[in-house]
């Protein structure tokens, strides 16, 4: 029985690491999904918080500084999500979060407005090609 309670505790120790870190060492909490929208296309969106100094880790090539993207104004996407926006790098980018500010009638939505600072391509990783990477500042982190 010791056994069992041993592997099973091992188990669910692992499993608890996956479920709250990601590829990169992210916690799953600094993620969230939103509606994208840009030229009148709309298409849903995981959106990532990360620092700046994390952008060299999507192997992007972009002209805006750490500083301006460290300040939320500048948002790096996949390749997926500006084809289906049809937008590049220099196009602004409105992010609706269904889920964000809770009052006592319930959530109010939050929309925010980014510039495409860069198109991630290729991706790093799969989820990369769906998700929309803003600064940790922007999102209130």
């Amino acid at each position: 029985m010791a056994l069992k309670t041993g592997v099973f505790g091992f188990l669910l120790a692992i499993t608890a690491v996956f479920d709250f870190t990601d590829a990169a060492g992210q916690t799953a909490g600094q993620s969230f999904n939103a509606l994208a929208t840009a030229n009148d296309r709309s298409t849903g969106v995981m959106v990532r918080g990360i620092e700046a100094d994390d952008l060299p880790s999507l192997n992007i090539r972009t002209e805006v500084t750490r500083r301006d993207f460290a300040a939320g104004r500048h948002a790096v996407i996949g390749r997926q999500v500006a084809d289906a926006l049809l937008v590049k790098a220099g196009d602004q980018l409105l992010l609706t979060d269904p889920e964000g500010t809770r009052t006592p009638f319930g959530a109010t939505p939050r929309t925010l407005v980014f510039k495409v600072a860069a198109v991630i391509e290729p991706a790093p990783f799969a989820e990369a090609t769906i998700t929309v990477y803003v600064s940790r500042t922007a999102l209130g982190e």
